[in-house]
């Protein structure tokens, strides 16, 4: 693989979530669909467009694209759940969603989608279990995301990695001078 092919590919998916244009995206996101680990990315990218602009019979067939190029891929599932429950198929959707489920079990938008399709088909208690797992799973992405955000500031700023040392000496020290006054 050529890893200069795959990092412009990689930024072509970044650039491409600002695009509203199908078209244009379609053309930032030839890279990327000619890279076997972000084709799928890239696929899932233009279903989601075709969803949003009301063009569910492109957005099916990209979304079935992405899912034919990475079977793993929980986020285009989803987005075909989605489908479902725009066309009122609530039945498929939940179906759908508990695949997502099986792919990805932590995944927190799994469980609000599923809740949501158990709740359209008036089986509300379990809707609302499922919908208060995924809010779980979400206060506990959104608590590691904001730890591994701190520890990542704590690791670039000099000053902040130097004032572990200084507490750990300000603590020696007072170890010390306790010690030291008590057996004087």
């Amino acid at each position: 693989m050529d890893p200069e092919a795959l990092t412009g590919a990689l930024r072509a998916l970044d650039a491409g979530q600002k695009v509203t244009d199908p078209a244009e995206l379609a053309t930032l996101l030839a890279g990327a669909l000619a890279q076997p680990l972000t084709r799928a990315e890239a696929l899932n990218m233009q279903g989601i467009l075709h969803a949003v602009s009301g063009e569910a019979e492109q957005a099916r067939a990209l979304l079935d694209a992405a899912m034919q190029a990475d079977p793993g891929h929980y986020r285009a599932l989803t987005n075909l759940g989605n489908l479902e429950m725009e066309a009122g198929q609530f039945a498929e959707a939940e179906a759908v969603y508990r695949r997502v489920l099986a792919l990805n079990p932590e995944y927190d938008g799994g469980h609000h989608n599923l809740g949501v399709a158990l709740r359209r088909q008036g089986r509300v208690g379990e809707g609302v279990k499922s919908i208060r797992r995924g809010q779980q799973l979400s206060m506990k992405r959104s608590k590691d995301d904001t730890n591994a955000e701190m520890k990542e500031q704590f690791a670039q700023n000099p000053f902040m990695r130097n004032l572990r040392w200084v507490l750990i000496a300000v603590v020696v020290l007072i170890v010390f001078l306790a010690v030291r006054g008590v057996g004087g």
